[in-house]
């Protein structure tokens, strides 16, 4: 199905910019739109793991979100199931001489009606937030750093 990927260089070691993005409950300090996360059960966050999230985007958005890949510091993955149907999400680290290459992605795997019909905005507007989200994942960790 439809996939969008973009990409930032950091100032900044992996292990430093992995804390918080693959801690969902942090995703709201670069997150776009409002993204609020609720940890689902007890014990430690691993493969498996869901969130209930919500988010303002097209109106209200709930989704449930289950962790599909944890690998600390270079991959954190998650399948979000919502009103537009189920989305696949990731971010990437690679350490490159000192920065990270850091790169976040979504794939529309199983679109519902909803999603289908607005297909021309998503694809407008999925580019921009994930360059955002970067953006923002980029000033956190290089405050952080310096």
């Amino acid at each position: 199905m439809k996939q969008w990927e973009e990409s930032i260089t950091i100032a900044a070691p992996a292990d430093k910019i992995f804390p918080a993005v693959s801690d969902f409950a942090r995703h709201s300090e670069w997150a776009g739109h409002g993204l609020q996360a609720t940890k689902v059960g007890d014990g430690p966050i691993a493969v498996g793991t869901q969130f209930a999230t919500t988010a303002k985007l097209l109106g209200t958005q709930r989704e449930q979100s289950t962790i599909t890949d944890l690998t600390p510091p270079t991959k954190v993955a998650w399948d979000s199931v919502g009103a537009l149907g189920k989305v696949h999400h990731w971010v990437t680290l690679a350490e490159q001489g000192g920065s990270t290459v850091v790169k976040k992605g979504a794939e529309m795997v199983e679109p519902k009606f909803l999603a289908k019909m607005t297909m021309f905005k998503i694809s407008k507007d999925i580019p921009k937030g994930l360059q955002a989200d970067l953006a923002n994942i980029k000033s956190n960790a290089e405050k952080s750093a310096g």
